[in-house]
């Protein structure tokens, strides 16, 4: 039988440090860095930047303490809890320094913790979204911090679909939810613009507007995905809320959008361009197929809203063209020219309306080539 040298026999091993001291430790690194923070803020200057670093890792320690302390004496917890509990931690450094960073982490933790309890336990949490904006809203508002805002933009959208995303066929209904949101964006964009209360909100709602709309947009234009939709049940009441709550909410911003513009007429392009107004009417649509005064499936419904991306994209090319706008011309070169191919590969089986597809698209794209840089040349002339 194989024995171990007597030498070896000798050697012990040290026993596990006892619980108390696995505290400490957890407790004295968090307590140091965040002491080593407040140190360094109150010489101020240059140091400042140093004790956010501090912090923002004192806030690490945090989230890393919760993990340990539940391992140190067995846990078993709902895991999704931790994240809340550190979201919760980070949003009091946040507003207890006017930290823009804390805030942010804050916000990814609250998208976490909603993703966690969705998809990994199939709970719906409807506040999660709004938490977000309540929570850290007002601290953006109040520094007026455009990238504390860009980040909660995008987390609120996603916490949203996440929760759509519970309810059973509730997806088909996320292209609609989709525009509606992005309605909300643009037409805060304009007031945003013409009140001047928030500057720089309006370039960052503008860019996720654009983002979420167009592809809602171009998802609706096939008649799968409208006949999907139009089959949705709005018998349950709650799936039907997270339709409901940002179509009002769209529907209230564009009016107090159509008060005002006699106003914004004086600063056409400023604050507002017409294809910006094809959002609501895409919004009136889905209204009008969802809110039982017609019934649009199939090509019917997916028609017009290949109408409604044709005409926005045309709408853009021309302001591009008159306001020497090369960005709005190409975005809506590309946007007509993906338009095209998709509907190529889904309508035309013949190689003639195949052909006459990319002479009239050829053709388009060439012309406002011309016209622009014939613009462009005059303007330099001048």
């Amino acid at each position: 039988m194989f024995q171990l040298p007597k030498l070896a026999r000798r050697v012990r091993f040290p026993s596990p440090a006892p619980k108390f001291a696995k505290l400490a430790i957890v407790f004295t690194v968090l307590f140091s860095t965040h002491g080593l923070g407040v140190f360094l803020r109150r010489k101020g200057g240059r140091f400042v930047i140093l004790s956010e670093a501090f912090h923002l890792l004192g806030t690490m320690m945090f989230g890393a303490g919760i993990w340990l302390v539940a391992q140190i004496y067995n846990i078993d917890e709902h895991y999704p809890n931790a994240f809340l509990i550190w979201a919760l931690g980070a949003l009091v450094m946040a507003w207890s320094l006017d930290s823009i960073p804390q805030a942010i982490g804050a916000v990814i933790l609250l998208c976490f913790w909603n993703g966690f309890e969705v998809f990994d336990f199939s709970n719906n949490t409807p506040l999660a979204p709004f938490a977000i904006l309540i929570t850290v809203g007002p601290l953006a508002w109040r520094l007026k911090s455009v990238v504390l805002l860009s980040a909660i933009v995008p987390a609120f959208i996603l916490t949203y679909f996440f929760d759509c995303t519970y309810f059973e066929r509730a997806e088909h209904l996320l292209a609609p939810i989709m525009v509606f949101l992005s309605s909300v964006l643009i037409s805060s964009a304009i007031l945003a613009r013409e009140k001047d209360f928030f500057k720089g909100s309006p370039t960052v709602f503008r860019f996720y507007e654009n983002v979420i709309y167009w592809i809602s947009l171009y998802i609706l234009s096939f008649p799968d995905v409208v006949d999907k939709m139009a089959a949705f049940s709005f018998r349950h009441i709650v799936p039907s809320l997270y339709f409901t709550v940002p179509a009002v909410a769209a529907i209230g911003l564009w009016i107090a959008v159509l008060i005002h513009l006699n106003r914004f007429r004086e600063n056409y392009g400023k604050f507002y361009r017409a294809d910006h107004f094809c959002v609501l009417l895409t919004l009136l649509v889905l209204l009008l197929n969802r809110g039982w005064l017609c019934d649009m499936d199939g090509w019917l419904g997916a028609g017009i809203f290949n109408v409604i991306f044709l005409a926005q994209s045309l709408a853009m090319i021309t302001f591009g063209c008159r306001n020497m706008d090369g960005r709005l011309v190409v975005s809506g070169t590309i946007l007509i020219t993906i338009l095209s191919f998709t509907r190529y590969v889904d309508l035309f089986d013949s190689l003639l309306p195949r052909a006459i597809v990319f002479l009239v698209v050829g053709a388009l794209i060439l012309g406002t080539g011309i016209f622009y840089v014939n613009r462009k040349r005059k303007e330099r002339q001048v």
